[in-house]
């Protein structure tokens, strides 16, 4: 049914939440702001640019040094320490051998190369789009018509993996369905087409 995936990164492909929870931190500590993890996840489960809004709406806080630091934090998680979800390097695998293409679009920079080469992933994935194209960020649907456009890319045959609302607003806006990756109960799961708790779970819906 459906012959091309776009996966979001963060929180989909790779388990690195904590990772960037802990950069976040860091640098709000340099600003005088102090909350733990739990905290910082809760906000940037909605999406990065609504954590960095809520700490400058919240907080005093000067926006442009918070996130050069952060960039600078985020940039420097070892891929070692970074691993992906149980079962998402099978199933993109799976994907390519059914005769399907595997595509990233992620608010992530180029750092996502690292995490991707060293658990030899990279080879799986047609194209990945990041911050450094320029593109609007999810949910607007502009990297989504990019990739459907050059890669010729038929909207019925397409799915959005991920686990946000920006992730499933950004498919819905494009003509495209989604499937929500959901490790932590999330009470959005009826604006998704699909919902999954495990990679494993993604077999039902495509082959």
């Amino acid at each position: 049914m459906f012959r091309d995936i776009i996966w979001d990164f963060d929180g989909t492909l790779f388990d690195t939440y904590s990772a960037i929870a802990g950069a976040f931190r860091r640098a709000l500590g340099e600003e005088g702001i102090e909350q733990t993890e739990e905290e910082i996840l809760r906000v940037l489960r909605i999406s990065m640019t609504h954590g960095i809004n809520y700490y400058r709406d919240n907080f005093s806080m000067n926006v442009e040094k918070f996130v050069d630091r952060f960039t600078k934090y985020e940039d420097e998680i070892d891929e070692a320490n970074i691993f992906p979800f149980p079962y998402a390097r099978e199933i993109c695998r799976e994907i390519i051998d059914m005769g399907g293409r595997n595509f990233i679009l992620t608010h992530r920079g180029k750092s996502i190369y690292k995490f991707l080469k060293h658990h030899n992933m990279l080879h799986l994935f047609t194209e990945i789009v990041t911050k450094e194209h320029g593109f609007k960020r999810k949910p607007d649907p502009e990297a989504f018509i990019y990739l459907v456009n050059k890669y010729n890319i038929g909207k019925d045959n397409a799915l959005m993996v991920g686990d946000r609302v920006v992730d499933l607003a950004g498919a819905k806006n494009s003509g495209i369905k989604s499937c929500l990756f959901d490790v932590c109960n999330c009470d959005f799961r009826q604006q998704a087409d699909y919902v999954i708790d495990s990679m494993k779970e993604l077999e039902d819906i495509l082959f």
